[in-house]
C-alpha cells in the first residue's frame, strides 16, 4: 500500500515538475514577446514623438507664415487706400482747376448785369423814372443775381469740401447741383445737356463723391466735342428705375472711344487724350465710386457717341 503511495506521489511531482517547466517556457516566451512588443512600442512612440515634435514646429512656421501674410495683407490695404485717396485728391485738384474757371464764368453775366443796372441808374434818375415802384423792381432784380452767385458758391464749397457722412441722397437733386456748377461753361462749349426722369430714386453714399462720378463723364464728354470738333453737341441724362433696376445713362453724340482703348477705359492711367491734356484718373475713380455705393460703371459706343451707365445692384 505504500509502495502504491509513494508511485502516486511521484506521478504527481514529476507531473507538476513538467507543469512548472511548461509554465515557466510559458511565461519565459510572453516575457520575451512583451518585451519584443514593448521595444516596438517604445520604438513607436518615439517616432510618434518626432512626428508630433516636427508638426509643433510645422504648426509654429505656419503661424508665423500665417501672421506674416496677414501683416503683408493689411500693409497692401494700407497702400492701396493710400493710393485711391491720391488719385481722388489729384481727381479733385483737376476738376477743382476747371470748376473754378466754370464758376468765374458763372459770375461774369451777373455781375455784368448788377454793373449795368447800377450804371443805368443815374440815367433813369435824371429822368425821372426813379420811384417806389422803380427802387423795389431794382432790388428784385440785384438780389435774383446775388443769389445765383450765392448759390453757385455755396455749391462749389459744398462740392469740394472733405467729407465721409453717409446720406441718403436724391439722384436728380444731386444731378442739378453739379449741372448748376457747369451750366454756364457748357453753355460757352455750346452744348446741351438733358436730365430724363424716368423713375427717380435716392442712394445711400456719400452724395459729394458720387457728384465727381457725374462730373468727370460729362467734362469727358465736353473735351470729346472740342478734340472732334462736333457741331450738334448732346448730353441725355436718363434716370431709370423699375422693379429690378436702378441706373443713370449719360449718352452723348461726341463721337465714341475709341475701340482698342474701351475695354481699359476704366483702368488708372490710360486715357484717350493726348499727352499733357488727361491724366486718366477722372474715370478710373468714377469706376471705385460706382463700387463704393454699390453699383457698377459700364461704357459702350452707340451711335455716333458713348453711353456710361451706372447700375445699381438692388
Amino acid at each position: 500500500m505504500k509502495i502504491e503511495k509513494d508511485k502516486t506521489i511521484q506521478f504527481i511531482e514529476k507531473f507538476l515538475d513538467e507543469d512548472y517547466v511548461d509554465l515557466k517556457e510559458n511565461l519565459e516566451t510572453l516575457l520575451a514577446d512583451y518585451q519584443r512588443k514593448s521595444k516596438r512600442l517604445d520604438k513607436i512612440m518615439s517616432q510618434s514623438d518626432k512626428q508630433q515634435l516636427k508638426l509643433i514646429k510645422l504648426n509654429e512656421e505656419l503661424d508665423e507664415y500665417k501672421n506674416h501674410l496677414e501683416l503683408k495683407v493689411e500693409d497692401e490695404i494700407r497702400k492701396r487706400e493710400e493710393k485711391e485717396k491720391m488719385l481722388l485728391q489729384q481727381s479733385k485738384l483737376a476738376a477743382m482747376g476747371e470748376m473754378m474757371d466754370a464758376v468765374a464764368h458763372q459770375w461774369n453775366q451777373p455781375i455784368n448785369i448788377i454793373n449795368m443796372q447800377v450804371g443805368m441808374i443815374n440815367y433813369d434818375y435824371e429822368d425821372g423814372l426813379v420811384n417806389e415802384e422803380y427802387i423795389q423792381e431794382f432790388q428784385g432784380k440785384v438780389s435774383s443775381q446775388v443769389k445765383h452767385m450765392t448759390s453757385t458758391l455755396n455749391e462749389f464749397r459744398s462740392f469740394f469740401r472733405p467729407s465721409k457722412e453717409v446720406s441718403n441722397f436724391n439722384i436728380k437733386k444731386m444731378i442739378e447741383k453739379v449741372l448748376l456748377l457747369v451750366k454756364d461753361e457748357f453753355v460757352k462749349n455750346r452744348i446741351t445737356i438733358t436730365v430724363n426722369d424716368n423713375g427717380n430714386f435716392n442712394l445711400d453714399g456719400v452724395e459729394n463723391e458720387f457728384k465727381h462720378l457725374i462730373l468727370n463723364i460729362i467734362n469727358n464728354s465736353k473735351d470729346a466735342f472740342n478734340d472732334n470738333n462736333k457741331d450738334d453737341r448732346k448730353i441725355l441724362i436718363n434716370i431709370l428705375n423699375d422693379e429690378t433696376t436702378k441706373k443713370i445713362e449719360i449718352i452723348d453724340n461726341a463721337g465714341g472711344i475709341p475701340e482698342h482703348v474701351i475695354e481699359d477705359i476704366f483702368k488708372a492711367n490710360v486715357t484717350t487724350k493726348e499727352e499733357g491734356k488727361g491724366t486718366g484718373i477722372g474715370l478710373y475713380m468714377s469706376s471705385q465710386i460706382a463700387q463704393k455705393h454699390n453699383g457698377k460703371l459700364n461704357v459702350s459706343n452707340v451711335e455716333n457717341g458713348a453711353k456710361f451707365t451706372f447700375l445699381y445692384k438692388i
